[in-house]
């Protein structure tokens, strides 16, 4: 080991402070024993003694006291080793502060999460037994679970038994987790996505592929079925109850319990996949690549353990909490892995049916929301409460709309299939579902002549800009994802008399006209209210700029490839609305002309903005100060020069 007997000094500071806390006060604590176990965990925490424990003149000072915790006999050396003693330190350290989770005072979970973090962070610096940290920390979780939901084995009238101790792992573990509850499986979650927060800062891959492969591990071992006929049973049978080994679930309580597990089980997996690195053409059996597919497999159960508490909490905070971290998972998902269709398909039924019904809100009568862009601001809670939950609503609206499209996209236009028969029924079904849903979003738009289809679909392709104009994140990423729509001609094909493949082609046509990326790029425009300003900040931004970069590149090779489209474009809408990107002060103008603008000045102010841009990023780019290469950005503005002189 890299730092000799690390594990055992860190457990003789923890126990110093666990040992003033009576194991008969486990219960009923008084409020004088957690008075004082509260300080002593604040002054290991807040006063970084972990830290400086490891210094020796602090570790004689202790040693020379008439505590000890670990005996240090010749015999417990020849038995187990100096690194086996050193394993069991460690073990007795993750039991002691595990232990303090199954209190009831909130401060004190808290502080004792808060030291296991910092126990983690000091094993990583030292390069010392980390590794084992964390697999004991992921039993923790899996025994955890296990009391939580006791196995079926003996026969009751509930169904339900006591667990099979002898299955269960370390006696030190066991002692310290049999009274667990979902309440100290929701804690060991919060620790573990802590833990990875900071694990990520150190950009160590072999240290996160051994955090993945103990946590895909631990959930590989999880009875999920017996977590599932927990779930089940709660939800599925009124207010029938029945006596586990941490009371009773039925209970308002433990209700409470189980939906802030669910909200922290989720949060979790949204950080664990988010911090996933995937590599192409990577082996399946690479700790990313498994907890990838173990967490997918989950999402169904997710689902279904969650859409109870949606229901019954229709608008509350927990609800509205459990729908946007669900969505984002999926979403997050659909970034890191290859999908099967099936899986999908499951997830847009989901969409349609489910979801809180946002996926059925009328984006044509989406009107911006001012107010948006003082979400995590202090002066958010001057909102009312109607307006807050418009807010909440419109940003889980963009999450199903954008989930909703990856997934159909994929599902019609991607290449991953099985085989012809499972690409034919995927684009079929694919096509169904996105179908569906224009048509509930534009009624009529089917039956409707060319000249009113165009105005309609126009009309449809500014109020879907708008909905995403308040979330730069999102925003690209739903236009990136639109790109992979192929352009098709520019009429309508013929009908009557078509065959299924006609009708197919009509089908796809419709989406080309919907989501054409020209159009979209002059509506975009638009909404910036031509300010290339804007579009600069988007450039230089650091957590959108290549998305925007990307954007652009792929936009202006399609106005340069669609030029007579881009010169021509109809645009036709209220433009009087204010943006929140919007920085200049337009002058005022008259309704007429704020709702018609003239189709050679809108060019012109596209053209503007696109080559003040163009000039704003030549600046910056010879002065050494943009914070990429953007040479490849500056080729496409200038042909998109070329061609505007050309047009003159």
């Amino acid at each position: 080991m890299a730092t000799g007997n690390l594990a055992s000094r860190l457990h003789l500071l923890i126990d110093r402070c666990v040992r003033q806390y009576p194991e008969r006060e486990a219960n009923s604590p008084t409020k004088e024993t957690e008075k004082d176990l509260l300080l002593s965990l604040s002054q290991v925490h807040h006063c970084r003694c972990i830290v400086c424990f490891l210094e020796a003149p602090v570790l004689r000072e202790i040693q020379s006291g008439e505590e000890t915790v670990v005996d240090h006999d010749e015999t417990a050396d020849a038995l187990y080793g100096p690194e086996s003693k050193e394993y069991l330190c460690l073990e007795r350290l993750v039991a002691d502060i595990v232990g303090l989770l199954g209190m009831k005072n909130v401060h004190i979970k808290h502080l004792a999460g808060n030291i296991l973090v910092e126990v983690s962070e000091s094993l990583v610096q030292s390069g010392s037994q980390w590794d084992e940290f964390i697999r004991l920390l992921c039993e923790c979780l899996r025994l955890a679970v296990i009391y939580s939901c006791p196995i079926p084995a003996v026969a009751s009238e509930t169904g339900f038994g006591i667990p099979d101790l002898r299955f269960l792992g370390s006696d030190v573990l066991k002692c310290k987790l049999e009274k667990a509850s979902w309440s100290t499986v929701s804690d060991i979650f919060r620790i573990l996505r802590n833990i990875l927060k900071r694990l990520s800062q150190e950009e160590d891959e072999e240290l996160l592929d051994v955090y993945l492969e103990s946590v895909n591990s631990t959930l590989a071992k999880v009875p999920w079925s017996r977590v599932d006929t927990v779930f089940s049973h709660q939800h599925g049978s009124g207010e029938r109850n029945f006596q586990g080994q941490s009371g009773t679930l039925g209970s308002t309580a433990n209700s409470e319990e189980a939906t802030v597990f669910l909200g922290n089980f989720v949060q979790f997996l949204c950080s664990m996949v988010q911090h996933v690195r995937v590599v192409e053409d990577s082996d399946d059996s690479e700790p990313s690549h498994l907890i990838l597919q173990k967490t997918i497999k989950l999402v169904p159960d997710l689902i279904r353990w969650c859409q109870p508490k949606l229901k019954s909490q229709s608008g509350s905070c927990m609800s509205r909490y459990l729908g946007h971290k669900l969505l984002v998972l999926m979403i997050r998902l659909t970034d890191k892995s290859n999908i099967k269709c099936t899986i999908l398909l499951s997830w847009l039924q989901y969409l349609q049916r489910d979801s809180q019904g946002f996926l059925q809100h009328t984006l044509t009568k989406f009107k911006p929301v001012q107010d948006n862009c003082l979400e995590g601001s202090p002066f958010f809670v001057s909102l009312s409460d109607r307006e807050i939950n418009e807010t909440h609503s419109n940003h889980l609206q963009r999450l199903s709309v954008f989930l909703f499209l990856r997934c159909s996209f994929t599902l019609i236009y991607s290449s991953r299939h099985n085989g012809k028969q499972c690409e034919f029924d995927c684009r079929k079904k694919g096509m169904a579902e996105m179908f569906k849903w224009i048509v509930r979003q534009i009624p009529g738009i089917i039956c409707s002549d060319h000249r009113i289809y165009s105005k309609k679909s126009v009309e449809f392709s500014a109020s879907f800009v708008r909905l995403f104009m308040h979330e730069d994140d999102l925003l690209f990423k739903v236009l990136l994802q639109l790109l992979s729509v192929p352009l098709h001609r520019q009429e309508l094909p013929n009908v009557e008399g078509g065959s299924l493949e006609d009708e197919e082609q009509i089908t796809l046509f419709r989406f080309s006209t919907l989501f054409n990326p020209v159009t979209l790029f002059c509506i975009f425009l638009s909404e910036l209210h031509y300010d290339h300003q804007v579009l600069l900040d988007y450039l230089i931004s650091k957590d959108i700029g290549d998305s925007c970069a990307e954007y652009l590149l792929r936009c202006l090779r399609a106005v340069c490839d669609s030029w007579t489209l881009f010169v021509e474009f109809p645009f036709e809408g209220s433009t009087n609305a204010s943006s929140p990107k919007r920085r200049k002060v337009l002058p005022e103008t008259s309704e007429v002309e704020q709702n018609w603008r003239l189709h050679p000045q809108a060019f012109e102010d596209a053209k503007d903005c696109l080559l003040s841009l163009q000039n704003s990023v030549v600046k910056l780019h010879q002065k050494k100060l943009f914070p990429y290469n953007p040479e490849a950005l500056l080729r496409r503005l200038s042909r998109f020069q070329e061609l505007c002189l050309s047009h003159e």
